[in-house]
């Protein structure tokens, strides 16, 4: 199974949800998209910027140039997840069998 949090960041307890579903369905690898153009969702501790400012978007762009045109919610939205956090579900994953597969 695969998530890409890269473009939209859910919480841990998603993710853990997520991952008990994929047991549930005995798939046993977890492909997990964690950066993209639009997000870094991984804390790297040398490098704080990644996630002070790639982890996050000031405004989501919505609508249809043809219809409404197009509008800015102007709310700042993202995440990321500390490396607590990331050994966290790399462990939970593990109890129910299923390997991590990150794309970074």
């Amino acid at each position: 199974m695969h998530l890409d949090v890269g473009r939209h960041f859910y919480p841990v307890s998603f993710i853990k949800k997520y991952i008990d579903l994929i047991a549930l369905h005995k798939l046993n690898r977890f492909h997990w998209h964690l950066t993209e153009d639009q997000g870094w969702r991984i804390e790297i501790k040398k490098y704080p910027k990644l996630t002070s400012s790639g982890g996050y978007r000031d405004s989501t762009v919505y609508g249809n140039p043809y219809d409404d045109g197009v509008r800015d919610d102007k709310v700042r939205y993202g995440g990321f997840y500390s490396q607590t956090e990331i050994k966290d579900i790399v462990k939970y994953a593990k109890e129910r069998y299923i390997t991590i597969i990150p794309e970074i």
